[in-house]
């Protein structure tokens, strides 16, 4: 799940009038919504933090709105949790997130508009190519974003928010500490509006404008077509895991390489929810399975293997080098043509029988030693990882580890890379720094 970041007012008063303002809960459950359901992880932030005020109005919901986003997010849990412990702006890095989006209410005119983390965050986000959007009064916090040239990110742009029409029918014109369309013309932005109160949005590049509260559904939707295009702006990663793992393996690495790629995790077969029996399945399989999912990918791939994957990717290479920008070993076998994994091992260890392994009657399937498997396999884990380990161990089929590779030129033109880690009981670094 790809991380987008939205920033909300943490500021509640409503100029001097005495009265409450806040976030207009719409403008931030509707996009929050629509980016969550479509497979994107959603953080919230705020210029100070902590729990944000809504406008009390906008939490009224009629009874033929009860299937509403507002609804459904305070009957959120996940969600609750989120807006009731915002991080803090200034502690937010924009390269980590996909996308950033600004919900409205009138209480970004006093807060994001000044606040200069939030400035900075938008800033990165929309220098670095990535989609920036904002509904409603969210454009304020659009106004000391600068391009890298020193000119506002909303020069020359076709942007809307909030218009004065609208700020004259709310009341406020003689309120808000400055009009929100005039500041938008005044910086370059080629201001364009709907009518008064009807859902409107227009995006030009990767920045995208919402007029008020109705419009966080189409806003939204011009954030999921940017993001969507976006995918071809990144590098994508093909991840495989090594033997008695599964895609899990990955789980940290892929968080945190899907802030800034596309990442395809795949599980090789008789390994995790593949259920099917270990015997007889074998490198043939595994290539398979990791050479049909480089296949779904539009361009090049790096494909990254650890430990056992080592030896599929390599292979994998060989048989489509076309579709490989580059290969990543993760303290992972890296054979030569004609090699096992098993025959490197034995070769490295003297042909040392390896005390910690277990095979079944006819030697298809190897398993770990119960009491040797959180040491051998995830040593620096924490507990709780390591009783998973145990709880879910399954035999590795042998096949696989007895498997000859077959690598010609076209393997050695792969661009390659080798990441060592000096602490592993599985692929000892010796043996790592050998291969």
């Amino acid at each position: 799940m790809q991380p987008v970041l939205m920033i909300v007012t943490s500021h509640a008063q409503l100029g001097n009038t005495g009265k409450p303002t806040g976030i207009w809960a719409e403008e931030l459950t509707t996009p929050y919504y629509a980016l969550q359901d479509a497979g994107f992880e959603v953080t919230l932030a705020s210029p100070q933090g902590g729990k944000p005020p809504f406008v009390a109005d906008s939490l009224e919901i009629k009874p033929e709105d009860k299937n509403s986003t507002v609804t459904r997010f305070l009957a959120d849990p996940v969600a609750m949790g989120k807006f009731n412990a915002t991080h803090k702006a200034a502690a937010m890095n924009a390269a980590d997130f996909s996308a950033v989006f600004l919900p409205g209410g009138h209480g970004t005119m006093w807060d994001t508009a000044t606040d200069t983390a939030t400035a900075q965050l938008v800033a990165d986000s929309f220098n670095a190519g990535k989609p920036t959007a904002a509904v409603c009064h969210g454009p304020a916090g659009l106004v000391r974003a600068l391009r890298t040239d020193g000119k506002s990110i909303l020069f020359g742009k076709k942007v809307n928010g909030f218009t004065n029409a609208e700020e004259t029918a709310a009341g406020l014109m003689d309120v808000v500490p400055f009009h929100l369309e005039t500041k938008m013309r005044e910086l370059g932005g080629v201001f364009e509006s709907g009518p008064d109160w009807a859902p409107y949005a227009v995006r030009d590049g990767n920045l995208i404008t919402g007029q008020q509260q109705n419009s966080g559904a189409k806003a939204a939707e011009l954030v999921l077509n940017a993001l969507e295009e976006d995918k071809n702006r990144y590098p994508t990663y093909v991840l495989v895991h090594g033997a008695w793992a599964d895609e899990s393996a990955w789980g940290f690495v892929r968080n945190d390489l899907a802030k800034r790629a596309n990442v395809v995790v795949v599980n090789i077969p008789a390994h995790g929810a593949d259920t099917r029996a270990g015997s007889g399945i074998g490198l043939r399989e595994y290539v398979n399975t990791v050479s049909k999912a480089i296949a779904k990918q539009s361009g090049k791939v790096i494909l990254v293997g650890h430990s056992m994957a080592g030896h599929i990717i390599s292979q994998v290479a060989e048989n489509m080098p076309l579709k490989i920008d580059k290969l990543i070993y993760v303290s992972a076998y890296l054979p030569k043509n004609g090699q096992n994994i098993t025959a490197i091992t034995n070769k490295f260890l003297n042909n040392k029988p390896i005390e910690v392994f277990e095979f079944n009657a006819d030697y298809s399937l190897v398993s770990i030693k119960k009491d040797a498997i959180a040491n051998v396999v995830c040593a620096d884990c924490p507990g709780y990882m390591k009783d998973i380990l145990v709880k879910y161990h399954r035999a590795e089929p042998t096949k696989g580890l007895n498997d000859n590779v077959v690598l010609t030129s076209k393997f050695a033109k792969v661009p390659k890379y080798y990441i060592s880690t000096k602490n592993d009981y599985a692929v000892p670094y010796a043996l790592q720094q050998q291969m």
